[in-house]
């Protein structure tokens, strides 16, 4: 079996609400669906999350990188899990950056793979089985504005664990909502996430000093993404463990930020560090280091998410922070099964969804 086409298009899902971090307010994702189709007739799915604050990638510039992709993986074998490592290999070479495109290319060729083996894509990387994952409660700037008891107890019901808090807006504000819901519930697991929020570590340790009655589990990418020392330097002067996300891309920023000693924390995602194979090398060096993971993505569509989750079964993650169907006005795939923050590892050969 071979590969026969590689197509990339570009296909925008409008947000419900907008959602807002320290760098961006979007209203819309704009994505690119990669389809690749086998000599044997099976079409493989992927999507494309393009975050230009992070990974620097467009719609108008995935589908041109795409084109270039196309003759590495046009003609080549797909029999086997070597084959899509010999695929993304050259691409790396060939091709530098681009991970959300990658990532939307790996995808397609694993999902053409499981079909041909009809296995679920993690089972063909050998992961362990997981019926299901409960996500985490990600509250956007926009979000927090309003009276979230009543979400909170609603999540709580649901089994949510961790409620994570998008701040470096407005941080007088957001110092008095924290320390209210501390009070409304004082057992939940409150983490943060600043999006490079700061320039200096003085600004992230005079944040948390002003919420010292307030229980963080975690501090997400305080710094910018860049300022390991800055990391390294504020993790010396706090006890709030630091969790890296737009500094940690790769396994080689992995590596460095441990050499640092600049983390204790880091939030894999599959558009930044260029899919499954990548992120699994992540979750390895992690398990060998003690070094906590969690599970993020870019804001996903249902294609998107299908193969996050089956990321899900490479690792133990702290965390989930996927994209609640709710977030989006319409999805152009099926096969997902939700039941509120629950959502199922997808069972089905491949990825597990169609459009």
């Amino acid at each position: 079996m071979f590969i026969k086409q590689l197509t990339a298009e570009k296909y925008t899902v409008k947000l419900r609400q907008p959602f807002s971090y320290h760098t961006l307010t979007l209203n819309a994702l704009p994505y690119v669906l990669i389809k690749a189709r086998s000599n044997t007739g099976l079409i493989g799915l992927g999507e494309a999350a393009l975050a230009w604050d992070v990974t620097g990638e467009t719609q108008a510039g995935a589908v041109a990188a795409a084109a270039l992709a196309a003759p590495f993986v046009v003609g080549a074998p797909i029999d086997s899990i070597a084959d899509v490592k010999n695929i993304m290999a050259k691409l790396e070479v060939n091709l530098a950056y681009n991970t959300g495109l990658k990532a939307g290319i790996e995808s397609a060729l694993l999902d053409i793979l499981g079909q041909a083996k009809k296995q679920p894509i993690y089972k063909l990387l050998r992961g362990k089985i997981k019926p299901f994952v409960i996500l985490q409660k990600t509250f956007s700037f926009e979000e927090t504005r309003r009276d979230l008891a009543p979400i909170i107890k609603s999540a709580l019901k649901q089994g949510v664990k961790i409620f994570k808090f998008k701040v470096g807006g407005e941080e007088a504000r957001e110092i008095k909502a924290l320390q209210k819901i501390c009070k409304q519930f004082p057992g939940i697991n409150i983490v943060l996430d600043a999006n490079q929020a700061w320039l200096e570590p003085a600004g992230a340790l005079k944040f948390l000093w002003a919420l010292k009655n307030v229980k963080i589990k975690w501090l997400e990418q305080p710094l910018a993404a860049k300022d390991y020392d800055g990391l390294a330097a504020l993790r010396r002067q706090t006890k709030t463990p630091i969790m890296a996300d737009e500094s940690c891309h790769n396994l080689h920023d992995l590596k460095l930020l441990r050499e640092k000693k600049a983390i204790d924390l880091v939030n894999i995602k599959l558009a930044k560090c260029g899919g499954l194979l990548a992120a699994q090398a992540m979750i390895k060096y992690c398990q060998q280091n003690k070094i906590g993971c969690m599970l993020g993505d870019m804001l996903h569509s249902g294609v998107g998410t299908a193969y996050n989750l089956q990321a899900a079964c490479l690792g133990n993650f702290l965390s989930y922070d996927l994209t609640l169907p709710a977030r989006l006005s319409a999805d152009k795939s099926r096969g997902l099964k939700w039941d509120g923050f629950k959502v199922f590892i997808p069972a089905q050969p491949g990825l597990g969804v169609k459009l």
